[in-house]
């Protein structure tokens, strides 16, 4: 119950206070002429995979063929303009996500707030935002990898003993069963991790977002699929149909079009994760101060009833 009301309450929040939306949105249009400008002369960066020529009437197709020396240089040139880009854009965003999550803070305080001091804010805070993202990111590759270290050693005994087939269903079991959920509960309980921070000022707090969220694992990975499923719906669809129409456009107007394009979406999503996780934050801190308020009555009330 405490995912779905957070989501919900997330939606009504966004809905009434539709200028917090604002902010992400600079931001996206920011990083969107950089990204087009680094990204101008790569429209498909693994076409090297794939290779096609006429000889005759006949055409040949050849599929996973080696890199030449040429293409594993512009294959690099790409990694390291794709890290820049990367790390650039997670510090913009770190500014956009603690300035909204501020926003929201002073709203439910009834407190009035500018967009320009929000800004400010999430400048001052933008390397320890983004050094909690990075750590919070660390930390879910890593339990994902170690999660995933039966699956690797069941494929990598298939493939000794000449069986991987017979072994492949029991593969993807472990994977659909254990990754999938871990991966969701993971993304429920890192959307508090920032909201966190912002409420208590320490980054060493944050961390204790998995807590947090093991303490409440079925809301947790509930939530985690909300989360998911907007992102699916608000940004991978979209992103999806405009990636289709600009498919092998090179320059940087065509990417510039086709960035800005996806901003409005980029922006909205961005809002969502960040509101979402402070609302099921409050959702669950919530629930726990309401079950301590309980208990501190019942027994109140039993030493009453012993006293009379």
């Amino acid at each position: 119950m405490g995912a779905v009301t957070a989501f919900a309450k997330t939606i009504e929040f966004i809905t009434k206070n539709p200028k917090l939306v604002l902010i992400p949105l600079l931001i996206a249009l920011i990083i969107a002429p950089i990204n087009a400008f680094l990204f101008k002369n790569y429209p498909m960066p693994f076409e090297g995979q794939f290779k096609a020529e006429k000889q005759g009437n006949v055409i040949v197709e050849e599929y996973g063929r080696v890199f030449t020396e040429d293409e594993l240089k512009e294959l690099m040139e790409y990694l390291r303009i794709f890290v820049i880009v990367a790390l650039l854009s997670a510090l913009l965003t770190a500014i956009g996500e603690y300035a909204v999550i501020r926003g929201a803070i002073l709203i439910e305080q009834g407190k009035g707030y500018s967009l320009l001091n929000l800004l400010k804010e999430g400048i001052k805070n933008m390397f320890q935002v983004f050094a909690i993202n990075l750590v919070v990111g660390i930390i879910i590759v890593v339990v994902l990898f170690v999660a995933l270290i039966p699956a690797m050693l069941i494929a990598a005994a298939g493939a000794f003993a000449g069986s991987f087939e017979t072994l492949f269903v029991l593969v993807f079991l472990l994977i659909f069963l254990l990754e999938i959920p871990l991966a969701t509960f993971l993304v429920g309980a890192a959307s508090m991790a920032v909201p966190i921070y912002a409420t208590k000022g320490s980054i060493s707090s944050a961390f204790g977002c998995f807590g947090l969220g093991w303490r409440n694992k079925l809301s947790t990975l509930g939530f985690g699929a909300l989360l998911l499923v907007s992102a699916i719906l608000i940004t991978v669809i979209p992103g999806s149909f405009m990636g289709l129409a600009f498919l092998g456009s090179s320059g940087f107007t065509a990417q510039l079009i086709m960035q800005l394009l996806e901003t409005p979406f980029q922006a909205l999503i961005q809002t969502v994760m960040a509101i979402g996780g402070l609302m099921f934050y409050w959702e669950l801190t919530k629930l726990k101060k309401s079950l301590e308020e309980e208990i501190l009555e019942k027994v109140q009330k039993e030493y009453e009833q012993e006293k009379e």
